[in-house]
Formats: structure tokens, sequence, C-alpha cells
């Protein structure tokens, strides 16, 4: 049983690099080993059960990493078992939400092979060898300025390193493959060979071209090479390449991607002249672009791996036009709390373009004339509504006003913003409590009347924002009555004697309307049969994640004593079902569909964790989220499953991507702003190195030097000594427009 074009023989090699027997990898590897103990693989063709395992968005070492050029949105895959090429791509419209819900669904998909087709082979004594899972390292690089995905593998005694990386010319991907005859015994004669799908293929001089549905993709080399094109099975042939031992050799290819289709003749054209460019204009202006947003250095080397991964990735996850899916290869749709919350990391990664046209296209789009916010691609019924939006979008709003200065589109869609952050103050959403409450909690699962704790917060969040905002909405007489609501809300969320959102000195998730604690999940269903809810008779909603949500943004004083307690309370679900790290989103037991540890659950505790100066707690969480399954990529994700039934359709999250950048600036840097003005208390982690900051600010540049994790001592701002304040923050004039900030902590 052997697949054509690819190192695979006739087994299937599942590797556990980590040594651990978890549930996942014995299912996998059992599955696996049955299904295709049972289906052979015709000519040309993958097996039905190995194509399935492809295509299956999570699968045990499954990583991915994303890259954008223009609408050409790149999903690179890189597995860890043998289950054929290991690194292989798909290619999306970034514009088309729908499209990457599924594998199938990519451009480059072929019926009954999948996208063995992406992957680079190389040719050795005529054997076409490809990169075998458990032999193959990836991880995210720089190389010229510009941030680029590496894998690293071997065929035979020749180590094969690709790099592939988005440049800024529109629809322009970058596979650099650098071939050395690492263990070679004596000169080698090497050929590689890069496809594309084998339909609607024509050649045109040195190009190979494709037109699909949708898309048109083109394979050129970039040197001097020698090539031959095979324009009946889609086959771009390099060499033969002479290797020799301790030798190496380096070939520069192209991938280019017309999204949507356009006129051709001209487009050919321009993929020439880059060529005949060698390319230099496209890469100047990438690292130009790269060079422009923010970074962060320093010795603490998850700080900086996490941040990276970050930012490097969350541009890839924003289209041009603001479009962003909310869940790759699982939802297809939109939410406009998983875009707020992405392009809020975006903008403190120095995305700022990106942010903006995330904001743009919520606005336009996203949001009906009542101010209803979207929910996964609709708008749902008054009493179904995620109140938790409102804010999310003013928080946005109001950060991105403060980052870079700009406030054109609280002006131009000032209208409809009143009428978004006035709709939750609508009778029919309140009662004498003055508190919102409906049918839908905060994970989107609908029980009893009651209120939430992440929507009071969340409202109270909005009211306050657009507090902030009321000039720029020319609403400055509705600031005192916004203030007041947000009190009122706040008050009544803490302090009412029979509906406050508070027992035993912790903060709870939920009361039903008549005053009862909601803790239960009163009947609603489960969605596979061996989860939680279909196999287990007593289930619970509490601890839940979203009980960090006023502690991480500040509605709840971290160092509280209520803090204290409900952090307490959530330690409850780290390894609540396993023993490899990661909270779960609330109690497991209640748990409809995934039970399992969720990054951006995680992210939602350790900000407040961070806060509380629980360094410990929060670093733990760190270290998991950089190293878990879809950490080491940086792209996350929305879960790690611990059930069978599910395990196969865990997408990929972006808004945990804005997690971790938010979590580095604001948390760990410690920027926030207080009425417009940067205020800076820095929270590294005990006996951290220095770190230095270069990040984008308003029209220019903020760098940031700290010298360790102690208290401020002193600072100096642009050369001139600046006093904190008692509470250790350093507070900058308003009319700040950049510089440098040296700051000097305690010994």
């Amino acid at each position: 049983m052997t697949l054509p074009g690819s190192h695979f023989g006739n087994r299937l090699l599942l590797t556990n690099q980590w040594g651990r027997k978890d549930s996942v990898f014995r299912h996998v590897h059992y599955l696996a080993v049955l299904l295709l103990a049972t289906t052979g693989i015709a000519t040309g063709e993958v097996s039905p059960a190995l194509l399935e395992l492809n295509k299956a968005s999570f699968f045990y070492g499954r990583e991915y990493f994303i890259l954008r050029s223009g609408r050409a949105q790149m999903l690179l895959q890189a597995d860890r078992a043998d289950l054929g090429p290991a690194f292989t791509w798909m290619l999306f419209d970034a514009q088309n939400a729908k499209q990457s819900a599924r594998k199938e669904s990519a451009f480059n998909f072929v019926p009954n092979e999948g996208f063995c087709s992406s992957a680079l082979e190389v040719v050795l004594g005529g054997f076409p060898f490809t990169a075998l899972g458990h032999r193959t390292d990836t991880r995210w690089v720089v190389a010229e300025g510009v941030p680029t995905v590496e894998a690293v593998w071997w065929a035979g005694g020749v180590r094969v390193t690709e790099h592939i990386s988005a440049l800024e010319a529109e629809g322009v991907f970058r596979r650099q493959v650098r071939l050395e005859g690492a263990h070679l015994a004596g000169e080698e004669a090497v050929s590689l060979r890069l496809r594309l799908p084998p339909t609607g293929l024509r050649q045109e001089g040195n190009t190979l071209l494709h037109k699909g549905t949708g898309a048109r993709m083109a394979l050129l080399l970039a040197d001097a090479t020698p090539v031959k094109i095979d324009a009946t099975n889609g086959v771009l042939q390099l060499g033969p390449l002479a290797v020799a031992p301790g030798g190496s050799i380096a070939v520069e290819t192209l991938l280019l991607a017309q999204v949507p289709i356009g006129e051709r003749t001209q487009w050919v054209a321009q993929a020439s002249q880059l060529v005949a460019s060698n390319m230099a204009p496209a890469i100047k202006d990438t690292a130009r672009f790269w060079s422009a947003v923010s970074s962060i250095s320093t010795r603490d080397r998850t700080v900086q791996e996490i941040f990276d991964k970050a930012r490097f990735g969350l541009t890839g996850m924003i289209a041009p036009d603001g479009t962003m899916d909310g869940g790759l290869l699982e939802y297809g749709a939109q939410w406009v709390r998983d875009s707020s919350n992405t392009a809020l990391g975006a903008l403190h990664a120095g995305h700022f373009e990106a942010a903006r046209n995330a904001l743009q296209h919520m606005l336009s789009k996203m949001i009906s004339r009542d101010g209803v916010t979207m929910i996964g691609e609709s708008f749902d019924a008054p009493d179904l509504e995620q109140f938790d939006q409102v804010g999310e979008l003013f928080h946005l709003l109001r950060c991105y006003r403060d980052w870079t200065g700009d406030d054109s589109l609280i002006r131009q869609y000032r209208d409809l913003l009143l009428t978004v952050v006035e709709r939750p103050l609508k009778p029919q959403f309140r009662d004498h409590t003055g508190m919102v409450h409906n049918r839908r909690e905060f994970w989107e699962r609908t029980l009893e009347d009651g209120y939430e704790l992440a929507y009071q917060t969340y409202v109270i969040l909005a009211l306050r924002e657009a507090a902030e905002l009321a000039p720029s909405l020319g609403a400055e007489d509705r600031v005192l009555r916004w203030r007041t609501e947000a009190d009122r809300i706040q008050q009544a969320m803490l302090t009412h004697p029979d509906r406050a959102l508070v027992r035993d000195g912790r903060l709870i998730k939920r009361r039903n309307v008549t005053g009862a604690v909601a803790d239960d999940t009163a009947g609603f269903p489960g969605f596979a049969p061996d989860v939680p809810l279909k196999t287990e008779r007593a289930h619970r909603l509490m601890p839940d994640a979203s009980m960090a949500l006023p502690i991480a943004l500040g509605i709840v004083p971290a160092r509280s004593e209520l803090a204290r307690r409900t952090l307490d309370d959530l330690e409850g679900l780290w390894n609540a079902r396993w023993s490899d790290g990661g909270h779960d989103r609330y109690h497991t037991s209640g748990q409809p569909d995934q039970p399992g540890p969720w990054p951006f659950a995680t992210a939602f505790i350790m900000r407040a964790e961070h806060d509380a100066g629980n360094y410990e707690r929060s670093r733990r969480a760190l270290d998991w989220l950089n190293t878990c399954q879809g950490g080491r990529a940086g792209l996350w994700f929305e879960e790690l499953p611990s059930t069978r039934a599910q395990s196969p359709h865990s997408g990929l999250i972006p808004w945990t991507s804005g997690e971790m950048a938010l979590f580095v600036v604001r948390h760990y840097l410690g920027m926030n702003f207080e009425h417009g003005a940067l205020a800076i208390r820095p929270a590294l982690y005990p006996g951290s190195p220095p770190v230095q900051a270069d990040l984008r600010y308003r029209q220019g540049r903020l760098r940031l030097e700290v010298s360790g994790s102690r208290p401020v001592k002193s600072a100096l701002v642009n050369g001139k000594k600046v006093k904190s304040g008692k509470d250790g923050i350093l507070r900058l004039p308003a009319d700040f427009a950049g510089g440098t900030v040296v700051i000097e902590t305690g010994k």
C-alpha cells in the first residue's frame, strides 16, 4: 500500500513525541490503523480513510500556520503523524468567511486526493521523498525582515529546508528551498517537483497556470534553475541539481494567486516583472511593513515567542475588507465579539490598518439598523442577543482611538453607534434591578431567563467607553446618564440584596430572574453521544471562565478579596479531566460538546490572575499556551478535545491570537490609557530579564525599556525625569506623541 509521490510505504506511523499515553492519541492511532487496514490506496488517489484524516481540522500533533497576501489566505498544515506528506497548504479567499469552514472548499483541494499536490517532492535516485511527519520540524522564523514558516526534513542524506512567506504584492507567496548534502557520501543529482491541481492547466513560458472556481494559481521559478513543465499533470520540475557532501544549493519559487479571477494576460505580465526584479522591491516592501508594526525584545523566551507568533498570524486572519472567519475549519461565520477581540489584539500588535478594516466591516456589514450585532452570520431574536458584543465593540473603538489618534470611524457611524450602545438600556431587556437579562448565556447556550455576569460587565464597559468617546459621538449631553446607568448596573451586579451576581464572597456566572442561582444546564442538550451532558446525570455551570472577565477588564479590582476568592474558584477549571494543562471554559460536567482545555478561556483567566499578582498561575498558563498543540505554531484550536465524537471538528480561533498580543502589551508591559493619556505600570514576571518594546503609537513610535520586574523606581521620558504616582503608575502627558520611555525598577 503505497501513496504515490510520498515517502509513505506500507504503514501508518503515528508518533507520540512527548511519550504520553493520552486518550486522544490512542483514539486516533487505533482509528487510523483500523481504517487503513481495511482500505487501499488506488493509483493516483488517496484511500478514503486517509483522506478523511487529512480533512479533519484536529488531529493529534497537527499544527497550522497562517499567511495572507492580498485576498489570498494560506493555511499551512504541519503533521506529526505519517499520514503522507507532512507539510502541505490550502488556499482560501480571505474575504469569504464561509469558504474557510471546510478544507475541501479550498481552491487547491482535489477530490479523492486532498492536498497532497501542494507538498514539495525531492527526487533522489528516482524516488520522490516528501516531508515525513515525525521527522519534520516546523516553526516561525524571520528571514530578510519577513515572518516566514520554516519546515526542515530529510530526503535520504539531503537535508531540506523550506521557507514559505507572504509578500506584500497582491497574491504572492515565496517558497525558498535549500538542499544540503548534510549526510551524503558522494555527489548526488536531485530534482524538485511542485504541483498544482490537475485540472484547468496551461503553460505560458516557464509558468504553470491553473484556473479553478474562484481563483487562478500559478507556479514559477524566481531564479535560473533549469525547469520542465508538465502541463498535463500539473507538475513543475526543477533540476537536476548537483548536491555535494557538505554542500548546499538554494532554489527560489513563487506561488501566485489571483483572487478573484481577473484578466489573465496582465496578471502573467506582472508575475514576469516580479521575477525580472528578483522580487527585490516586493521583499523590501514586505520587510518595511513588518518593521512598522510593534515588536518586543526579551530573553524571556516564552514571552518573546508568544507575542511574535500572535503578531505574525493576526494580519493573516483579517481580510483587506475586514472580513474574518470566527472559526477557521469549523464555523465559516462572523461574530462581532470574535472580530472585535481579534482586532483588539491586532491593534496592540501594531496592525492599525487591520484593526480599522475590521471596524469598518463590522460597522457597515455586521450591525442592523436597530443596533443588533451579528452572531454567527445572522441576527438573533431579542431574548437571544449577546450583550457582551456591544462592550467588546466599544472597547475596541476606544482603544483604537487612543492608540491611533483616529476617531473618523466614530464620527462617521455616530448614529449607528448611539443606537448600539443604547439598545441594552431598553425596558424589554431590563427590570427593577437595572441589570440586563435574557435566555442566552456567554457561551451561547439557551437557558432560563437570567442575569449573565459577562453581559453586565460588557454593558457597563460599553457605557463607560461611550462616555469617553462622547465628544467624537457628539453626545456630551448623554455622558451623565451613561455613567449613572453603568454605576447602577455595577452596583446591582455586586450588591443587590437578592439578585447580585456574588455568592459566598465570589462572583457567580448567572442568576435566574427569580433570584435562584443558575448552576445547572436546565436541560440544554448534548451534541454527541460521549459528551458529559449525555453520559452523566449531574451537570454544573460553574465555575465559568467568563467570571474572570470583570477582573481582567478592571470592573472588579484585581487585588480585591472578591477577585481573589473568585480566582481561587476558577482554579478548579485547570486540569479538570486531564493532566497536561489548560482551563476548561466552564465546569466540564456541563459540556454539551467539547470537554478539554480551551485556550482563549485560559487567556481570560491568565489576564485576571496576572493583574491580581498571581504570577505563578499566570506563568503556568502562558507556558501552556505557548507549547500546547496549536500554540506551538501560533494558531490556536478552539479547544483541545477529550471526546472521540467531537475531536475531528475543533477549529482554529483567531480570537486567541488577539488575546496573546493584548496580554503582552496591556498586562505584561502594563500599557493602558486613562482618559486618552498613556499610563504605564509594567508587570513583568518576578525575576524577569529586561524587556524592550518598539510599539507603533499614533503617528510615530514608542520605545519602552523596562529594567526588571520590581516596582518602578525612576523613569525617563524622552530624556526627562518623570515621577510615577503613588500607585506605581507612570502617567504621560496627554500631548505625548511618542519617543523613548526608560523605566528603572527597584533592586
